[in-house]
């Protein structure tokens, strides 16, 4: 991005403020805005307790724009800010915040916030320069009405995503992380939002609740926008309202799944590309506040390429010109239509003022895993969307989880590397979010439990933190995280705690790289489940559980991970594994160091959080439980490759040794459950569907390796 003027000055001056600790701000009345003001509330709210070393601070602020000379006398140098960037620098006597924009002045503000929470001394406060690595860092937030797949574990956040309280502590959350647009996924929004006027028969709601409807969107986007946070509505592109299917006898789709709304051809009449385009139209019109709409290109959309893309000129491109204010716009790359043909339609799409944001699914549903893009959504790679650099539309990567929603995870390593080596210059950002989970509600916990947070995504705070944080600079320092562990529990526990959820973290990224999944169910790493095993018949859940034989066999997502099966047969035959490549035997060496050595960690800190203790417990049980599942994992590979070798050669004594192997891995999940037990409830879970999950349900499955080995030589 082009490097903007600095919009304005935060500027302390160290001289009047001694027993005033409310921070009594005066602001020039051409620096007032909602975002610097939201931020100011902030910032006050968190400084009770800083040491000022005898020295008042009064706050002012200044418009650089008008007051570029002040900059100039006080030779401070700006030029380097872009749009959301932001500089501290001090002089003996003052401190200097100064924004590229109004975002960059909030980020600004919130991080010399954090400075004084660490610090607790101004005079400690640290001089630097930031401006964002990505300017698009978003979420992904499926919503529970009309959501694209029906099941309690869904359905159950339908009250908490309604009210606003929520939504305000949300997007605090986000600006707090830096994270700047929040993207609102369900299968059909518009009648949620309008009453559509050229189908009026369309209407899903009238009266007080239609008008509570619009005021909970009118809300939520002026609460995101006030907080620098673009908002996006995004849909599956041919569905629509019930009222509108049954007055028209259109797109009634007859659903071959019960927790789906089926992947029958899509129904194209006039009317419905008519009824779509005025939709997007009146939404963008009467929602100033909505920053732009999307679509995906998927599920229904079985039809030749230029139908598709035809669709979507006259529907979306073509409802956001028709609206009376510009609006962005975000195009999911079509999962299996041809990437260059498609490609040609979306470079003809010229009428926006901003690029087309184009989602891209990394390594399928299961972005969680390699650093390496290996899938993407329908199979092989495919680079057409982004070699040669596109025209008029940005990548941005999707990075979906769906392998982890009951136990905290947080591994900047990961996140670090991965944006390394997916951030081209193609590349607006990334999507962070999940298919099968929705962070509102919390609904884990016993109720015996007591915990001091109110919603399920407080209770995961270092996964929003890590991935918002790092998307804005990646090279942020891990004594920031570890910081806030020190914050959280007390300064005795933070870099043990850290460290030892950073290992733990590990094991779900080597289980995704070593074991591909596609699309959601096909892999639940913290449950070591794969819901396609169960897929027509959800009765039979546990069956879901991945067992030894099957692991045997699976293929590995990475290029650089060897499955047992290839491993085996290429030792037997004597040879050489290149370098680099990641064997059975080495991930299972892995995962045994980690999680002895999370352990260690866990009782090196155990009874010594100085604060927020129940807090403190629950989240040492989580990183204990990753300490255990990579044990488990650890005995489980030992066990499958010395099983594959026994049975490729007919060794009874490797069968023996695979046998004790599978025995100290039932131990490990009986820990798993024990630790679990102690604060988790059987919970809802998408991809075993009706059966509630926990870690106790799959102990019959765990055993079942055991009986596998055993029978292995029977024949």
């Amino acid at each position: 991005m082009k490097s903007v003027l600095p919009v304005i000055i935060l500027f302390f001056s160290l001289s009047i403020f001694a027993n005033n600790p409310s921070l009594n701000i005066q602001v020039n009345e051409a620096s007032k805005s909602d975002i610097v003001e939201i931020a100011i509330n902030k910032f006050n709210l968190s400084l009770s307790e800083i040491n000022y070393s005898n020295n008042p601070i009064g706050i002012f602020f200044i418009n650089s724009e008008k007051e570029i000379k002040t900059l100039q006398k006080l030779n401070i140098d700006a030029s380097s800010l872009k749009s959301e960037g932001y500089k501290i620098t001090k002089s003996e006597s003052s401190i200097y915040v100064i924004g590229g924009d109004d975002r960059g002045l909030m980020y600004g503000i919130l991080d010399l916030r954090d400075q004084l929470k660490y610090q607790n001394d101004i005079n400690l406060v640290e001089e630097k320069t930031e401006n964002p690595r990505f300017h698009f860092r978003a979420i992904k937030f499926n919503l529970p009405w009309s959501s694209y797949r029906l099941n309690e574990s869904l359905q159950l956040h339908m009250e908490t995503a309604k009210d606003l309280a929520f939504w305000e502590d949300f997007l605090d959350m986000m600006a707090d992380n830096r994270f700047n647009a929040l993207t609102l996924w369900n299968l059909h929004p518009f009648t949620f939002m309008i009453q559509p006027k050229a189908f009026p028969e369309a209407t899903q709601f009238t009266g007080q609740e239609f008008k509570d409807w619009q005021n909970f969107w009118s809300s939520l986007f002026k609460m995101a926008k006030d907080r620098g946070i673009e908002t996006y509505i995004i849909n599956w592109n041919i569905i629509t309202s019930p009222q509108m299917t049954e007055a028209h006898d259109v797109a009634n789709y007859k659903d071959d799944l019960e927790w789906h709304y089926g992947f029958t051809p899509a129904d194209t009449s006039p009317i419905i590309v008519d009824y779509m385009r005025e939709c997007i139209t009146q939404v963008i019109n009467e929602y100033p506040n909505l920053t732009g709409v999307g679509v995906s290109i998927g599920e229904r959309m079985k039809m030749p390429i230029d139908d598709a893309m035809n669709w979507v000129k006259q529907t979306f491109v073509e409802g956001i010109k028709n609206a009376n204010r510009p609006a962005k716009f975000i195009h999911r790359a079509p999962f299996s239509i041809n990437p260059i043909e498609a490609r040609k339609y979306i470079e003809s799409y010229t009428d926006f003022e901003s690029p087309i944001i184009m989602e891209f699914k990394y390594n399928w549903s299961h972005g969680h895993s390699s650093p390496n893009l290996s899938i993407t959504h329908g199979g092989k790679i495919k680079d057409q969307y982004w070699n040669p650099k596109p025209t008029n539309y940005e990548m941005a990567w999707m990075m979906r989880n769906e392998d982890f929603i009951m136990l905290n995870w947080g591994h900047p390593d990961f996140i670090k590397s991965h944006i390394k080596a997916n951030g081209q210059d193609f590349v607006a950002g990334y999507f962070v979010g999940s298919e099968t989970y929705i962070p509102a509600k919390e609904f884990r916990m016993k109720q015996s439990v007591d915990y001091n947070w109110k919603y399920a995504f407080e209770k995961q705070w270092e996964f929003y933190q890590m991935w918002g944080r790092l998307l804005y600079n990646p090279e942020l320092d891990d004594s920031f995280f570890i910081n806030q562990f020190n914050i959280k529990y007390g300064d005795n526990v933070g870099k043990d705690m850290f460290e030892a959820l950073k290992l733990g973290s590990r094991m779900p990224l080597a289980l995704a790289s070593f074991y591909q999944g596609t699309w959601d169910f096909t892999l639940y790493c913290e449950g070591f489940l794969n819901g396609k095993q169960i897929y027509r018949n959800y009765k039979e859940a546990t069956k879901a559980f991945i067992n030894v034989k099957e692991m045997i066999t699976h293929p590995a997502l990475d290029k650089n991970y060897l499955n047992i099966d290839t491993y085996t047969n290429k030792k037997l035959a004597n040879e050489s594994i290149p370098e680099g490549i990641t064997t059975p035997l080495k991930l299972a060496e892995e995962m045994e160091q980690n999680g002895n050595k999370i352990l260690s960690l866990c009782n090196a800190v155990s009874g010594k959080a100085s604060k927020n203790n129940i807090n403190f417990e629950i989240e040492l049980n989580d990183i204990k439980t990753w300490a255990y599942l990579s044990l488990y994992f650890s005995e489980k590979l030992k066990g499958g490759i010395y099983l594959d070798e026994a049975i490729k050669s007919k060794n009874k004594a490797l069968q023996e040794k695979s046998i004790d192997h599978f025995e100290k891995a039932v131990k490990h999940w009986d820990a798993i459950i024990e630790t679990t037990s102690k604060q988790y409830q059987e919970v809802s879970l998408l991809h075993i569907k009706t059966t509630k999950f926990s870690w106790k349900l799959f102990r019959s499955q765990v055993l079942k390796d055991i009986e596998i080995a055993q029978e292995a030589l029977s024949n």
